[in-house]
């Protein structure tokens, strides 16, 4: 019986220090899309605590036969969701054709808390007014 409460013991602590991923329903609410990408969606999202500062990693997917280009940045949030860290530059990431690729990044403050991806794939130039694509 001691034996079966160690082996539980140690997966509940081996399961408290792996990442957190966020439930489907949720990377919705921590995306926001600059425009409708047809092409590459966030697929898979997890977060946690390094060294007190906020790990993500962002899964993408594309599901074209050609690859195609995306930009995203996070707006790092403290817990009650006020923004502690200034805009981050957009981040360039080309998705090869029908592939998945794993984006990480890392808050700059301890003080943030919480995140927001803002996301815009390329093929959404086209339908802004003064575009040249």
């Amino acid at each position: 019986m001691k034996f079966k409460s160690l082996i539980l013991a140690t997966v509940l602590l081996f399961a408290a220090a792996a990442p957190v991923p966020l439930l489907a329903q949720t990377i919705t609410s921590k995306v926001e899309n600059q425009g409708d990408s047809r092409y590459v969606k966030v697929t898979g999202l997890m977060a946690k605590e390094r060294n007190g500062f906020l790990a993500v990693q962002i899964e993408l997917t594309n599901t074209d036969s050609s690859p195609r280009r995306v930009f995203w940045r996070i707006k790092w949030l403290d817990d009650t969701g006020f923004q502690v860290w200034d805009d981050e530059p957009w981040k360039p990431a080309l998705i090869q054709a029908s592939a998945r690729q794993n984006l990480q990044t890392m808050a700059p403050t301890p003080k943030a808390k919480d995140f927001l991806i803002q996301f815009n794939a390329e093929e959404n130039w086209s339908n802004i007014p003064g575009s040249s694509n």
